[in-house]
């Protein structure tokens, strides 16, 4: 018996017979992958400048809102002239005496020429009615308050009309000047604590407002060796305080250290300050200068002189805590003083900074300007 194969035929793939039967539905799914990408990119881009218009109309409303806001400012302050300082005119009453602050008088004059029309300087031992009577004063200010005025030269500043200020210095004697305080408008002092006490003296505005340092001595200079130390702390070394528990720690043992304040006596191997010495050289030659409970004049000198400092909270002076470093306890005080120690570019770099503080907020043209703020606006 003969057995016959069957003939096969040929077969396609289910590929090749999807292609063949539905030739269309796979350029029509091409196209369709096509047209969605350029779909999404479209839709992204809608929705990119949809959020850029909104953006755009927000601040055009705010924008007109701000406009409204100026022009109700600028109205305002069209109903109260401001004063022009260039046609003011200032009487300066400085010190007889040569002192220490006589480069105060000279520098505070210099600047107040470049704010106001016309400025006249006299010592207080010459006669203020020659000066007052048949003259345009806008301003007369005395400054230190070291020289008494006299009876006549008081008499003759009552009866003028311009507005009298006095600008106080560390040096002034609050207690000599009761007598004389009520026959100012406002009364300048550098600091802080002696606002109380001047205003019951009488009725006068009274602000802080400290003396520059000057530039001419207070600035970044090179030194001697005996000027040099590691550490130079200025405050009273108290039991209870930080300075003295600064002076028993143990990261003071192979530093060179100068001390200036009182309780230092017990310590012998710290170098006392004399009071003849330089303070601007020995600020200069000093790494770290540590500050407790000081005056305002004493952080900006030491600022004037690129050194970096640490500042107990306590302490009077600008209240910059960007520019000034400060520290409220032993444990804080001694965490920082390590660390500046060993990071000398962080330590240089918070000096230039406090240096430049001092430059372009606290000069001698930036501190005549806040006064004549003050008293004029």
């Amino acid at each position: 018996m003969v057995i016959k194969k069957r003939r096969s035929t040929p077969t396609k793939s289910r590929k090749n017979r999807r292609t063949v039967q539905h030739p269309n539905k796979v350029y029509l799914r091409q196209i369709n992958a096509t047209l969605n990408r350029k779909l999404k990119s479209i839709q992204h881009h809608l929705v990119v400048q949809q959020s850029d218009l909104q953006q755009h109309l927000m601040k055009i409303i705010q924008d007109g809102k701000e406009q409204t806001v100026e022009s109700k400012d600028s109205r305002a302050v069209s109903d109260s002239p401001r004063v022009q300082y260039k046609q003011l005119n200032v009487l300066l009453i400085t010190p007889a005496m040569e002192r220490e602050s006589s480069a105060n008088s000279i520098l505070i004059e210099q600047s107040l020429r470049h704010l106001v029309q016309h400025v006249n300087e006299i010592k207080t031992i010459q006669p203020v009615a020659d000066h007052t009577s048949g003259q345009q004063l806008d301003l007369i200010l005395v400054l230190h308050g070291e020289d008494v005025l006299s009876n006549q030269n008081l008499e003759a500043m009552s009866a003028s009309s311009a507005k009298k200020a006095i600008w106080l210095s560390d040096q002034s004697d609050l207690k000599q000047m009761e007598s004389i305080i009520p026959f100012f408008d406002y009364v300048f002092t550098p600091n802080s604590a002696d606002i109380p006490s001047d205003q019951h003296m009488g009725n006068v505005s009274c602000h802080e407002l400290p003396f520059p340092p000057n530039p001419t001595v207070f600035c970044p200079q090179v030194v001697g060796r005996e000027y040099e130390s590691d550490v130079y702390i200025i405050g009273d070394a108290h039991p209870g305080s930080c300075l003295y528990a600064l002076a028993n720690h143990a990261w003071l043992w192979d530093k060179k250290v100068r001390v200036e304040g009182e309780g230092w006596k017990d310590f012998g191997a710290f170098v006392p300050v004399q009071p003849h010495e330089l303070r601007e050289k020995l600020y200069n030659g000093s790494k770290l200068v540590v500050q407790d409970n000081s005056s305002a004049r004493r952080i900006m000198e030491v600022a004037a002189c690129g050194t970096f400092q640490l500042v107990s909270a306590a302490s009077s002076g600008p209240e910059n805590t960007d520019a000034f470093k400060r520290y409220a306890t032993i444990e804080e005080l001694v965490q920082k003083l390590g660390h500046y120690w060993d990071h000398v570019e962080q330590r240089r770099l918070a000096a230039s900074q406090a240096l430049s503080y001092m430059k372009y907020n606290q000069s001698y043209l930036h501190k005549c300007l806040q006064l004549m703020d003050i008293i004029f606006q």
